[in-house]
């Protein structure tokens, strides 16, 4: 089959434009970044139990001091290699209290009385907190008993929470670090239009990416190094979790999911069973 002239400059327009879009977005112009990936536990650990289902031992590994069954719990989330914790609040009394950690059907267990937000600070030295949270009355509480925000420790208390909250700790400035769940899909989102010519949405800067394994590859545009690096300029938080379910990220279950997330990402990536998942990242 033959081709016309201005057929042939055609196709050597369109396949010089596709040739320099592919180059563009080529992952390998990009350094590497440095780091590793930083786990988030979705969930506390799972406490021993004594015969009678009973949480038998508060002892933890982490810590070292008692402050109960619900931060041992957490504790030993941290010492199975989370580099964060979620932690979910709920307003009891009208005081804000920490979600209990696991179900038990014990007497005593269910009359212990909730771990306070001072609890976790005192408890949890080490890793990052992600704290949930739903409305402003919660998140004023969460933000009178956490320490002031220092430019020496960023992203040790990050707070994931609804309208309500995110919109009043915005108002305070931009001191706390929080996003909402549908605001970091949503950057997530309008990557997929911007990202195209490199850029990066307002609605991610300075902000939070929220990306499940579906949206890993070639259509998240540079991914992975120059991807990384663009949203390493525009101090954006990245997060990849296995799914979003009405509203809730759902955290990796499989080790093998490890190999859907490229060798060089150095953010944050959200599991749900750290007691196997993280010894098995930190091989």
């Amino acid at each position: 089959m033959r081709f016309s002239r201005r057929q042939t400059v055609v196709i050597l327009l369109i396949a010089a434009m596709l040739f320099g879009f592919t180059l563009f977005q080529a992952s390998w112009l990009a350094d590497k970044p440095t780091g590793r990936p930083k786990l988030v536990a979705d969930r506390a650990a799972e406490p021993v139990r004594d015969a009678a289902g009973c949480v038998a031992s508060a002892n933890s590994g982490y810590g070292g001091s008692d402050f109960g069954p619900d931060i041992a719990a957490l504790q030993a989330a941290a010492g199975s290699g989370a580099s964060a914790i979620r932690v979910i609040t709920k307003v009891t009394g009208g005081v804000l209290r920490v979600a209990p950690q696991f179900e038990s059907d014990c007497p005593a267990d269910k009359a212990r009385a909730p771990a306070t937000i001072g609890d976790v600070l005192s408890g949890l030295t080490r890793p990052e907190i992600f704290w949930q949270i739903k409305g402003e009355a919660a998140v004023r509480q969460l933000v009178a008993a956490l320490p002031t925000p220092s430019t020496d420790t960023p992203g040790q208390h990050i707070i994931v929470g609804d309208t309500a909250a995110t919109n009043y700790l915005r108002g305070l400035g931009p001191s706390h670090q929080v996003f909402s769940v549908s605001n970091a899909r949503k950057c997530a989102s309008e990557y997929r239009v911007s990202g195209l010519w490199g850029s990066v949405p307002e609605s991610c800067k300075n902000g939070t990416m929220l990306l499940t394994l579906d949206d890993l590859g070639f259509t998240l545009w540079g991914w992975p190094n120059r991807f990384l690096a663009r949203m390493r300029e525009a101090n954006v938080r990245l997060i990849i979790a296995e799914d979003v379910v009405d509203g809730q990220i759902k955290g990796l279950t499989e080790v093998n999911q490890y190999g859907d997330i490229a060798n060089s990402y150095n953010g944050y990536i959200w599991v749900d069973k750290i007691e196997e998942l993280g010894p098995a990242l930190r091989r």
